[in-house]
């Protein structure tokens, strides 16, 4: 007999973007008399916050071990998890763990699809990488995200986008 895997809490989803530094800086000359450096790149980010506090309802906190994300840092790199978008809407899916065996691998499907706008469905298909942050509850503003990542409070990584 298999124990049934955990139950998944409701989580909200925000999207957003935000600038990481590139790991180098990158000089294009346009012109003669200009000359443009990039220090960061462009990526969709994939809010995850519990719908209630985690503590409350007794929910596995360690469902997302993600490294604490510090600001103006690229979060880590990591290959297990992707995040999932639909082309033929360019929606927002879920995410898909992939596990060392296909009985471990889950999916977390999002309740209501989550639609990017042009631009930023433009930012993913340049990247095809989008970085996933937990560590709020409710449903926070792009402001408190910011003051959030300023504060230390979110854990984050660098995921492959997959595109279904």
């Amino acid at each position: 007999m298999t124990t049934p895997p955990a139950p998944h809490p409701a989580y909200n989803v925000g999207l957003s973007h935000i600038t990481v530094p590139t790991p180098q800086v990158q000089v294009t000359r346009q012109t003669e008399r200009s000359t443009e450096f990039t220090l960061g790149t462009d990526v969709v980010l994939i809010a995850l916050s519990t719908v209630t506090d985690p503590a409350e309802t007794g929910t596995d906190q360690s469902r997302f071990a993600w490294p604490p994300w510090q600001a103006h840092t690229i979060p880590e790199s990591h290959q297990e998890w992707k995040a999932v978008f639909l082309t033929r809407d360019r929606t927002f899916r879920g995410l898909y763990y992939e596990a060392r065996t296909p009985e471990e691998s889950q999916t977390i499907h999002v309740g209501t699809a989550v639609a990017l706008p042009d631009a930023m469905w433009k930012m993913l298909q340049n990247s095809a990488c989008a970085v996933l942050c937990t560590g709020l509850t409710g449903d926070p503003s792009a402001a408190e995200l910011t003051t959030a990542l300023g504060q230390g409070m979110l854990q984050a990584v660098l995921v492959e986008a997959l595109f279904a």
